[in-house]
């Protein structure tokens, strides 16, 4: 299937891009003059009036034959007959219905989504040749997909280079102008975006409590063991040059204590019991 692929391909690019002005001229012209004479001329009703003269014409052949030698002479001087219906079984027909199956199954994907891209690609193709068909006529339509594709791609063939880089050129412009926009939309919509979750209530605040905001001594993203630690090797007491202030005690407890031992060293220094506080 490949082997023969490539040279349909090969000669219809070629045929495209008028690398043999001769034939392509040909094909195109008769494409061309089939066209108008489509649009001049009613093909249908010429064809209908030269087959009923045609097969009153061998009718009237065949019945004077018989009447005159016994044989009509349609059947005798007829010329040897060709099946052309299987020639086309044999080599038209499976490529056709090769073809069906394969338009079939990428329809199928197109309607149901499998690809929702394809889908909407569909749709916007769709809408574009909806609009084109309610614009102009299905002739106007032909006659330009037609001049279209006998043009475009040998220009595009003949300045390739120049037509790639403008591609690239616009294409990196137009991502640069739709990233610009974004942050100016973002930035735009970030105030309505805090109005609404101050105006929902609970429901903002718990939005609100999973969007992360950091700042910068905040501690997002961090563990709470982590943020405990930091928490225990804080110093307890601050210090200042080489000075450094006393510890205060952090509870009465430790101060009872304190208290009972500067008691228990007056005690036994002077062996007298120091009276009480009132």
């Amino acid at each position: 299937m490949t082997s023969v692929a490539q040279p349909s391909q090969s000669n219809l690019s070629s045929l495209l891009t008028w690398e043999n002005p001769a034939q392509t001229g040909k094909v195109f012209g008769g494409i061309v003059a089939t066209l108008i004479v489509f649009k001049f001329v009613n093909l249908l009703n010429v064809f209908f009036h030269l087959s009923y003269l045609g097969l009153i014409a061998a009718a009237a052949a065949e019945y004077a034959g018989k009447l005159v030698t016994g044989q009509g002479f349609v059947t005798k001087y007829k010329p040897a007959t060709k099946s052309f219906a299987a020639k086309l079984n044999n080599e038209a027909l499976p490529l056709i219905a090769d073809f069906n199956l394969k338009l079939e199954s990428e329809v199928q994907k197109i309607i149901y989504a499998h690809d929702l891209e394809t889908t909407l690609k569909a749709a916007g193709v769709s809408y574009i040749l909806y609009k084109l068909t309610s614009w102009f006529s299905l002739y106007t339509l032909l006659v330009t997909s037609v001049i279209l594709t006998f043009t475009v791609p040998a220009g595009y063939f003949h300045n390739k280079k120049q037509i790639d880089a403008a591609v690239h050129k616009y294409s990196e412009c137009a991502k640069a102008q739709a990233s610009e926009l974004y942050q100016k939309g973002h930035k735009a919509a970030a105030p309505h975006f805090d109005t609404l979750i101050k105006k929902t209530g609970p429901v903002g605040s718990f939005i609100s409590s999973k969007i992360p905001t950091r700042t910068a001594g905040s501690t997002v993203g961090e563990s709470p063991a982590a943020y405990a630690n930091k928490i225990d090797e804080t110093p307890s007491a601050t210090t200042t040059g080489a000075s450094k202030f006393p510890e205060v005690p952090q509870t009465t407890a430790s101060v009872v204590d304190e208290a009972e031992g500067l008691k228990a060293e007056v005690t036994k220094a002077t062996g007298e019991v120091p009276a009480p506080n009132l």
